[in-house]
């Protein structure tokens, strides 16, 4: 019996090593670390991406002559960000966020809610109005206008033969006036990449 255990123990042993050593593996990289699995955007494009428009958006004239004209500076909205690629989902919000964030601390602009934060607000004023009390309920029309939006868009274009594919990414954001629709501010990101199967 004993001699029948042990046996028993010895052809397990393997047979769990095998089991176990299926598990999940993860490993933590550093956030600008590249990994490019797929060839398809991810989280290196984005931040390469956000940190390009954030470079040239605050470096070009539009916050500053908007300062001298109007003696405070501007408010942007950011308004839905387009995305046309071949099948893929793209996380805008990764890009205009930072975008959002650095001008915001960089002192040159301010924002405002998007239109689903401003929804928010809104349904949030209006419970106010049934449940607050006077001194502590927020007025409705009290909201800060936008004096830019910020639109954008992502596009692809593939080219591929045999296994070999080229996938070439456009990011373009512009910064329009509410006032006049000028275009006051544009930049375009190129992104392209060789992938081979």
């Amino acid at each position: 019996m004993k001699h029948t255990l042990i046996i028993a123990a010895l052809v397990a042993a393997p047979a769990l090593t095998l089991i176990t050593g299926c598990g999940t593996s993860v490993e933590r990289l550093d956030a600008t670390t590249v990994v490019d699995v797929s060839g398809a955007w991810n989280d290196t494009d984005s931040r390469l991406t956000a940190e390009e428009m954030v470079k040239d958006s605050l470096t070009r004239p539009w916050a500053d002559d908007f300062l001298k004209k109007r003696g405070q500076i501007p408010v942007v909205k950011v308004r839905r960000i387009t995305v046309r690629t071949q099948g893929e989902v793209i996380n805008t919000a990764i890009i205009t966020d930072k975008l959002i964030s650095e001008l915001i601390n960089s002192g040159k602009a301010t924002a405002v809610a998007s239109d689903a934060e401003s929804d928010q607000a809104r349904a949030e004023r209006g419970e106010q109005e049934k449940h607050a009390s006077a001194e502590t309920r927020k007025e409705n029309f009290q909201e800060t206008g936008s004096d830019f939006i910020l639109v954008g868009s992502i596009e692809s274009q593939d080219d591929q033969e045999g296994s070999k594919a080229v996938k070439a990414y456009a990011a373009t954001f512009r910064l329009i006036d509410v006032t006049t629709q000028k275009i006051t501010w544009q930049h375009t990101k190129d992104l392209k990449k060789l992938v081979k199967r």
